[in-house]
């Protein structure tokens, strides 16, 4: 079940993604048309909140499942239906996917495998193209001249390359320049500021997050646009710096340099764990420029910047909860059972217990559509008959959860009899010679199994009689399905007084009557498991 929280955060990760790339979009595309806009040294932080935002809520969402706002479009059920259990005891699960008015089922395993080999292979195509950039940077390394070292920055010089560049590996700071820009010492000056800037910013270290991001999100575009829009702000954020920090000339200076990049950008090939002054796009260069040459404004304050940034955390906050899981698994582990079974005994002196039989049926009935349906319907029948039920078990001075018992017998549904005289027949489902030894008038005109108070009682009685012989209410309940002659042979036979040994030998009547009976009272001791 881990595993599926797991697609849960993955696939709401992928919805909110999209929408972080339309979220930036649109402050960026506001922030152009204020009178004060926002700086982009604030833009950045901003799209790295943001892009964050939408990775890590998903996993706070996945808290607030209970709160869901957006119905669950697919389930993971144990069995298509309550009718073949062996599939949910083989391990045969569903995920069924319902798109009104249309629902598919599909097996666990083989969409399992599936999305395994969609994702590996999206994880796969970028480490390629990262190993492929990392061995051009290990030749870059080893051909480049060093123009200068400060520290721990080398700045290298090589012919081969026609874009300044810059990449960190842990340690060592880079900056990449063409050897043709030695001939021309203010562009030169330029692009080292700007490549320096990267680093000061990060952007060099940072870029490996996104990498890793486009890997895990390859199938989905907005990854892609988002790692675009973060470069781009990336290289504004850089152009911004250096205007601003330059001579008051450093604007067309800067142009002039961006201009020379932009041309000698044909033969350029970007890499996935570099930035360089081409930034993303050449429509993204024309862009910088214009901006570059316009005349200072004042940007929007920090105070207004954070309250941005909030809003759209705050918004994608609301989405993460909204959609937090997709896909709700409707199977009980043991874990969840044998929480069930605490519960339930604390109210409780009747002798419940999970076990692995019992949580099979748990999953029968609530890991299935159809058994979910079946304890809902059987229930609301309960309703009619409760008052009456209870008052008798009461009366007779027998534990509570033996309201439970009709649920199994007949979903609480008073059946008329069938053919076959060993069918029951009622709420409580006796058969013919069971129901005339405890009083109840069955003949071609008449049967008493049908008057419910009749055979209420007549219950009690039965129930009564088997506790009095067995002393031990898992073996009145298996006695009361097989008979008490077949679970006294039971008890010689094998030497055992567990009920759960008399069943694993095969001394019972109705496949896993006990297990079910066990799994109904511990549901209706957590009603909330139904929900």
């Amino acid at each position: 079940m881990a595993s599926l929280a797991l697609v849960n955060w993955y696939l709401c990760a992928n919805v909110l993604v999209i929408v972080a790339v339309l979220l930036l979009a649109g402050i960026r595309a506001v922030s152009r048309r204020l009178a004060r806009p926002i700086a982009y040294r604030h833009l950045l932080p901003l799209g790295y909140a943001i892009s964050a935002a939408a990775v890590l809520l998903p996993l706070f969402g996945l808290l607030f499942e209970h709160e869901r706002v957006i119905p669950h479009t697919a389930q993971v059920w144990s069995a298509s239906t309550m009718h073949n259990p062996a599939r949910a005891a083989a391990g045969d699960h569903r995920i069924v996917v319902s798109l009104a008015p249309t629902r598919a089922s599909i097996s666990l395993n083989t969409a399992a495998r599936v999305a395994g080999y969609v994702f590996a292979s999206g994880v796969l195509a970028v480490l390629v193209r990262i190993a492929i950039d990392a061995l051009a940077i290990v030749r870059i390394i080893a051909r480049a001249h060093r123009l200068q070292r400060r520290g721990g920055l080398r700045i290298l010089t090589l012919d081969a390359v026609s874009v300044p560049f810059s990449f960190w590996i842990p340690g060592r700071y880079f900056i990449v320049v063409p050897s043709a820009l030695i001939l021309r010492p203010d562009d030169l000056r330029m692009a080292i500021r700007h490549e320096a800037q990267h680093h000061r910013q990060a952007d060099t270290k940072i870029l490996y997050l996104y990498q890793l991001a486009r890997g895990l999100f390859y199938w989905n575009p907005a990854a892609h646009r988002l790692a675009r829009q973060i470069l781009e702000l990336q290289e504004f954020a850089c152009d911004e710096a250096v205007v601003r920090r330059g001579q008051p000339n450093a604007q067309a200076a800067y142009c002039r340099c961006l201009l020379w990049v932009a041309e000698a950008a044909t033969r350029h090939r970007q890499g996935l764990l570099r930035v360089g002054m081409m930034g993303g796009s050449t429509s993204a260069l024309a862009r910088r420029i214009e901006t570059a040459l316009e005349r200072p404004k004042t940007p929007l304050g920090k105070p207004q910047v954070a309250l941005t940034g909030a809003a759209a955390v705050a918004l994608l906050a609301g989405l993460s909860i909204a959609f937090a899981t997709p896909i709700q698994d409707r199977r009980i582990s043991m874990a969840e059972a044998q929480r069930m079974a605490i519960v339930a005994q604390r109210t409780s002196a009747f002798p419940i217990t999970a076990n692995e039989r019992v949580l099979e049926q748990l999953n029968v009935l609530l890991g299935t559509p159809d058994g979910r349906a079946y304890l809902r319907a059987s229930l609301a029948r309960m309703g009619q008959y409760k008052p009456l039920i209870s008052e008798q078990i009461e009366r007779y001075g027998l534990p509570a959860e033996l309201i439970a018992v009709p649920i199994v017998e007949s979903g609480y549904r008073n059946l008329p009899a069938g053919k076959n005289p060993r069918h029951g027949a009622g709420l409580w489902m006796f058969i013919e010679s069971t129901a005339r030894r405890y009083g109840l008038d069955v003949t071609q005109s008449t049967d008493e199994r049908l008057n419910v108070r009749g055979e209420t009682e007549a219950a009690m009685r039965l129930l009564s009689n088997l506790q009095l012989r067995f002393h031990d209410w898992n073996l009145t309940l298996l006695a009361y399905n097989a008979g008490h002659d077949r679970v006294e042979q039971a008890i010689r036979e094998t030497g055992s007084r567990d009920a759960w040994h008399l069943i694993q030998d095969g001394y019972e009547n109705d496949r896993d009557y006990l297990a079910r009976s066990m799994a109904v009272m511990l549901i209706m001791k957590n009603l909330a498991v139904m929900d």
